[in-house]
């Protein structure tokens, strides 16, 4: 509001000026010609100064508001002018009649931009040629209701009936066009702006309206009250340009649809209505003699439409290069990225889908158009088909997992989330679904979650053993005390049973024990044989059970091995488990071998079993993470290849041997350096 007060108070400090400057003429005058130029350039001052918070068509709507001020200034500037140099009270008509009408329209040219629709920078510069093309029309009409009886009379006295009819109506429609604008963005972060221009208007229009009325009955003297026709309305654009809000991130990046559609038809209108209007006006305001001027006038109009109608084809072009662009980009993008992505019609029909997708499912790009999406969902996904399209329908996105089914009717998880696009009326066009397979990260979780289990069955077993060991540790105590004081054979042979069956439990206990004992870091050598009888024992039972025979060949005078001795058991326990779920599915029995040998510089252990053996054409795939054979929920494909890995840290190697019969595992260490220090070799550290 203060914008507001300045004004109230110029507009009186300046009649009170033209009163106390009422006899004085040449002082009048140039007071009136500065004087009169401060409102509109005000405006011009504010507008510049909050040039940077505008971006795109935003910014053109106050650019197209600052020129008109600019202008307005300069029709005052020319009537004063006009005035002072040919001495005349007033002059009405002349091309600064001109000026001061194309400033008070201009705000309605700035409505094309729409900047309440946001800042479209795509549009900036065919709107500014629209703007251009409609000014040159406006110029054309100028022309026949001022300049040319201009051309008649250079002396009225008072303003011509067509030229005061033309005031009003176009102030009358300035004031409309910005009225309608303040109803259709009410509400939004633009209604305010509006709001204030079109006060300033309607403050504008009714003392416009008093001014005419005055000038026409010839009571109008410069320097007098009716000057705030000039003043009081200049006041509202500062006050409006100050409170506009500036343009944002959003403004930018999500332009309406219905506001980025060019205007083509504007420029083409203009050159088209140009010969029209002429013809028309020939016959309603001839001007006799003076005819040719008109012919003039129209040969010039036509001429500045023309390079307007080529700079706006030719930023048509340039726009038409920068979408098909950025379209090759986005498809590029779309086709080179590892997401599956399928486009559909609502009805399901497949519009496109990338590289990543035709290639998941096994399908070629030609195919896959003449399907359907439920083509690629398995049976058990089916069912969510329709409450995926009515989630979409209601909120515009869904997110879950479903199960797509390839080419070849294998199944796999999928991570989809499904995104509805739209046109400008809100009408829903296509579907964009954007999946990943997760079955490996299901596989890891699932491994996780198992890994956690272990972990607490470990810890388990280890508070378990802990309190068994203490009783056995009796138990065999106190047996040995019964077997030296026993003198009758029959009980002393039960109690060796016992001690011996004791013993039997503490030492699978110790197994235990160590087998659940967390790992040192720390390599130390160690026996390999030592490490394969205690790995074995561990499983003795079980194999037993299975009805699998268990044949052992450790090889004498091995050499130590550098070892984690936890990661090694480790290896040899799912080499073992595999071989002894694979004979017990087979055939419900079998036979694993076990053998220890030196190889020049190096111990390894042969494991192998008479079991169906793995097929020559997955060999190349056992030892790949998350590769399995066996069926879904019995293993999780990480076994060898965490056992390959553990191999190859310790600088060996696991491979599996072609074999006649069975499945035929050989894991080879190399043999740790002989000690030449009588002690104990130093420990280390695994890398």
């Amino acid at each position: 509001m203060a914008w507001l007060a300045f004004g109230a108070i110029y507009s009186v400090a300046y009649l009170v000026a033209g009163w106390l400057l009422r006899g004085q003429a040449q002082v009048l005058l140039w007071f009136r010609l500065f004087a009169l130029i401060v409102p509109p350039l005000t405006g011009v001052i504010v507008i510049a100064r909050r040039r940077h918070v505008w971006i795109g068509c935003q910014w053109l709507f106050w650019a197209t508001i600052a020129l008109g001020l600019v202008m307005s200034a300069i029709g005052l500037i020319g009537w004063t002018v006009d005035a002072l140099l040919l001495n005349r009270e007033t002059s009405w008509l002349g091309w600064h009649t001109v000026f001061a009408l194309f400033g008070t329209v201009t705000p309605l040219f700035a409505l094309m931009t729409q900047p309440h629709r946001g800042s479209r920078d795509e549009l900036t510069a065919t709107t500014a040629v629209d703007i251009a093309g409609i000014s040159v029309m406006t110029g054309f009409l100028y022309s026949r209701f001022i300049v040319a009886p201009d051309m008649i009379s250079v002396a009225v006295q008072r303003p011509p009936v067509a030229l005061l009819v033309l005031s009003e109506f176009q102030q009358l429609l300035v004031f409309a066009g910005i009225a309608a604008a303040a109803f259709v963005a009410r509400g939004q972060r633009w209604g305010p702006t509006y709001r204030r221009l079109a006060a300033g208007l309607l403050v504008n229009l009714v003392v416009l309206t008093i001014g005419h009325a005055e000038i026409w009955q010839g009571l109008y003297r410069a320097g007098f009250v009716y000057d705030v026709v000039w003043i009081l309305p200049f006041a509202f654009y500062p006050w409006a340009a100050a409170a506009a809000p500036a343009s944002t991130q959003v403004d930018a990046e999500e332009p309406d649809p219905a506001a980025t559609r060019a205007r083509p038809w504007v420029v083409f209108g203009a050159l088209i209505l140009t010969p029209l209007l002429d013809f028309g006006l020939r016959s309603a305001l001839p001007l006799g003699p003076l005819e040719g001027y008109r012919d003039l006038f129209t040969a010039i109009t036509i001429l500045s439409v023309f390079p307007l109608l080529m700079a706006r084809l030719a930023v048509e072009r340039g726009q038409a290069r920068q979408a098909d662009g950025k379209w090759r980009l986005l498809s590029a993008a779309i086709e080179q990225a590892d997401d599956l992505i399928l486009i559909t019609t609502p009805h399901g029909r497949v519009e496109h889908a990338n590289g990543a997708f035709c290639r998941g499912l096994g399908y070629d790009p030609t195919e896959v158009v003449q399907m359907t999406s439920v083509d690629f969902l398995a049976d058990e996904s089916r069912s969510q088909l329709e409450a995926v399209a009515e989630s979409v329908r209601a909120s515009g996105v869904w997110r879950g997992t479903i199960v797509r089914c390839r080419k070849d009717k294998t199944a796999f998880l999928a991570s989809s989330a499904v995104v509805a696009l739209s046109d400008h009326q809100g009408r829903m066009t296509h579907f964009v679904d954007v999946g990943r397979d997760i079955t490996q990260e299901t596989q890891l979780r699932d491994q996780l979650i198992h890994s956690e289990r272990l972990a607490a069955v470990g810890q388990l077993v280890a508070g378990v053993a802990h309190e068994l060991n203490n009783p056995l540790q009796s138990i065999v105590g106190f047996t040995e005390l019964l077997i030296g004081a026993e003198r009758r054979q029959d009980v002393k042979a039960d109690l060796e049973q016992v001690r011996s069956d004791a013993d039997r439990a503490a030492k699978i206990v110790r197994n235990l024990l160590t087998f659940v004992r967390r790992s040192p870091v720390e390599r130390r050598p160690a026996s390999l044989n030592e490490i394969a009888r205690t790995t074995v024992a561990l499983r003795e039972y079980e194999l037993r059970m299975s009805n699998i025979e268990l044949e052992e060949q450790y090889a004498e005078g091995l050499p130590p091995v550098l070892v984690n001795r936890g990661e090694i058991q480790q290896v040899l326990l799912n080499i073992i488990g595999n071989a002894e779920q694979a004979m017990r599915t087979a055939h419900g029995r079998g036979r694993l071998r076990l053998r220890t040998a030196q190889v020049e510089s190096a111990v390894v252990i042969e494991i192998q079993d008479d079991g169906p053996g793995i097929p020559p054409t997955l060999a190349g795939q056992i030892f790949e993470p998350f590769f399995s054979t066996k069926e879904v929920g019995q293993g999780t494909g990480l076994g060898l290849s965490i056992a390959l890995g553990i191999a190859e840290a310790h600088g060996g190697s696991l491979k599996l041997v072609p074999a006649p019969v069975g499945t035929f595992f050989r894991l080879t260490l190399p043999a740790a350096q002989v000690q030449t220090a009588e002690s104990e070799p130093a420990p280390v550290t695994a890398t």
